[in-house]
Parts: structure tokens; sequence; C-alpha cells
């Protein structure tokens, strides 16, 4: 960490946003500076290291291309410890006292929704790395985007997947987080309509169970064998493979890409190691191939320290240079960066040619005034699906997963 400046300090997404001050408290020829909520401790700690890594990546490469409108990018972090009260008075003291010029405020969809309604207020653009569909509902928080895979986009991969491996009878187990609960009744609903998969069973539990045995037995007697599993806790792919292994219960499980954490290896029991996949980014997939710019952020993110999630600094990154490339046009289109003219350029973003490489993940999101989630972008070559294996540069072994 020494090598990186101290307000680019590192810290420890599913959401992501940048909020833009309507006046810039400092002079043209001052560092903008990004304000970042993240949780350092707490349920979901793990993803204040994933995203801080991106942020610092993406900021280093907007900064080596001249900056934001010419101006250096520096980084600012507070914990909210995975608490949406914290976040809110974070967001507040970044916005209010230390008066960044943009505040990422959140990496979790729950604390994210918890700063929403201040920066909606206030009419603060905001752009999100977080997959509750509820954060990019354009009639209630018009001014925020997002720029992440919907929960919901994530039942055809994952019916795809327990289809591949041979599950007939589903049992859902979700944590009680936003994103989870929006997947988890996406799929109670679609699975038996639309991809022909019954579901036997539908069973939530709070996000820092230490034992999801009880759950697991109800969905093993309602005759489930296959789980579809989500939830954003650290120790979650943990604690309920150890669930199936005092149960003794053969049942594959299918995840997302919230529940992955680590070296996969030493958190799933080894008598269980083959009971466990998980749907994830392809981007965050070890394939036979790969694109230059993947092999080019991997090399940057190797220079923060050891890559600990490929796909998840991937979309922080990626949030990063979506926000430099819409105040670059919004500037050249309008005269301005204000929020009505950014909000004017994401929901135009759609007609827009955008670089291939602004956003590596999602390609272009497909804004609308109707919509400011990524419900119109392409998702048929998003995902791939992994196995238990250790991670090599934030990626897991595994396959495409093509829809």
């Amino acid at each position: 960490m020494s090598n990186i400046n101290r307000r680019m300090m590192l810290c420890g997404l599913a959401s992501a946003p940048f909020i833009l001050r309507s006046n810039f408290s400092r002079a043209a020829d001052k560092p903008f500076v990004i304000g970042a909520v993240l949780p350092k401790t707490g349920l979901a700690s793990q993803y204040g290291d994933f995203v801080s890594a991106g942020l610092t990546v993406g900021i280093s490469q907007v900064n080596a291309a001249g900056g934001i409108l010419g101006r250096q990018v520096q980084l600012l972090v507070r914990d909210d410890a995975t608490n949406p009260g914290r976040a809110l008075l974070a967001a507040k003291e970044l916005v209010s006292e230390q008066r960044v010029d943009f505040l990422y405020p959140g990496v979790i969809s729950g604390t994210t929704m918890a700063v929403l309604p201040f920066t909606t207020a206030n009419k603060i653009v905001t752009l999100s790395n977080g997959a509750s569909p509820q954060i990019g509902d354009a009639a209630k928080f018009p001014y925020s985007f997002q720029l992440a895979d919907l929960a919901t986009k994530r039942i055809a991969p994952m019916a795809a997947a327990m289809k591949r491996l041979g599950g007939t009878k589903v049992g859902i187990l979700v944590s009680t987080n936003p994103p989870q609960v929006a997947l988890g009744d996406g799929l109670a609903a679609e699975l038996p309509q639309t991809y022909g998969l019954p579901v036997v069973g539908y069973k939530q539990h709070s996000g820092d169970a230490k034992d999801l045995t009880p759950q697991l037995q109800s969905l093993r007697e309602a005759g489930a064998d296959i789980i579809a599993f989500s939830t954003v806790a650290r120790e979650g792919v943990r604690v309920v493979m150890l669930g199936l292994q005092t149960l003794g219960w053969k049942a594959k499980v299918v995840g997302e890409p919230a529940a992955l954490y680590g070296d996969l290896t030493e958190q799933v029991p080894s008598a269980v190691h083959d009971q466990f996949f998980a749907v994830n980014y392809r981007i965050g997939t070890q394939l036979k191939t790969s694109s230059p710019a993947r092999d080019q952020l991997i090399g940057e993110l190797r220079k923060v320290g050891p890559i600990q999630n490929l796909a998840i600094s991937s979309v922080a990154r990626d949030v990063v240079h979506l926000f430099a490339w819409t105040c670059k046009t919004s500037q050249a289109k309008t005269g301005g960066i204000g929020a009505e003219a950014l909000k004017a350029t994401l929901e135009s973003i759609g007609t827009s040619d955008l670089p291939s490489d602004v956003s590596l993940v999602m390609g272009n999101p497909n804004f609308s005034s109707e919509t400011h989630t990524t419900g119109n972008a392409d998702y048929r070559n998003l995902w791939g699906l992994v196995r238990v294996s250790k991670p090599v540069d934030g990626a897991y072994e595994g396959e495409a997963l093509p829809l």
C-alpha cells in the first residue's frame, strides 16, 4: 500500500454509486476527489477489498489518460461496517464535511439503498454496481443508475446450470438481503413456468446465519435434488456446504457471484467438493482464452495486491470509466456536467457509440428514461459456470455458460 497515494488508500460489490455534487468546491486545476463508503468490517467485509482494488485501478487508468476533464482523480474512503445507518452517516460526512466531488456510497445493495433517499432529495446522480432492481428504479430514484447484472437476470443462467448438472427438483435457499430476496422470489416464480424446473421448497435465512442445516433438511424432505443458493456473507459457502456434509446429502448447490469469496478448496469440505458450483461473470472464470483488455486489467490489479475476486473488481473498475465517459460526453454535448446533464447523457447511452474499453463486464448498459437498470443490456455472453477451485488472479476454474 505504500506505493498508493494516501488519498487513494485501499479499502476492504453488488452497489457502487458515484455521486456528483451540483457545485464543485474545488478549482478547475485541483483533483476530483471520490469518496467511497465500503465495508471494511462487518458481515460483507470481503467486498471492500474487491471493490477498492477495482476503483484504484480504474482511477489509475483514468488518470493515465488525462483524468476527468483534465483533472486528476483521488480516492477518500470510509467504512460502513456493512450497516445501512453507518453508510448513510458516512455518505453525509463525505459530501457535507469532506466536500468530495463524487461519492461511491456502498457495495451492498442494502447499504446503498439507505443512501439513495439522501442523494435523490439532493438531485445527486449515482451510478451503482448493486444487483437489487430497486437501485435502478427510475420512478423512485430518478438520479440513480445501475451498472451491474440485475439479481433477477441471474435466473436464466442458474436455470441453465441446474439443468446442465442434472437437477430435476429445486430447493431455493437465499439470505434476506434485497437482491437475494429478489432472486429467490424470481426463481420461485419462473423456474417452473419458464424453465420446466419444479420448485419443491423455498427458504430464507439471515445473512449472519452460522448453521443452515435446518433449512437444508426441510428442502431435503421436500424432495429437492439441487439447491439454488444466494448470500452476500463471507462465510456463506462454507456454512451451506457444512450443512450438506452434516446431513450426508449428495444434492448439488448452485450459487451466484455474490456468494464467491476466497479459496473455495479451503471453504468447502473435501467430502462435498464435487457438489458446489456457481454462476459467475465470465470475466472472472478461467477459460482457455482471454481478451487483451482482461489481461491488461489483471496486470494492473496485480500491482495493487493479490487479486481476490476478478469479477467484482472488474465491475468496480468499469464504474470509474463509465462515469469519466459520462462527464466527457455531457461536457461535449451540453457544455456542463450538472446533475440534469449527466442524467440525460446516461439515459441516452443506448444510442451512443460506447467505447468497448469503458464497460468490460456489462458492455453497453442501455439505460433509458424508463429504466436505469441493465434490464435492456445483452446478457447472452456474460456468464460462466465455476466449480470448487483455488482462484488464479481472482478467477475460478470453469466453463462458459452461454444463454
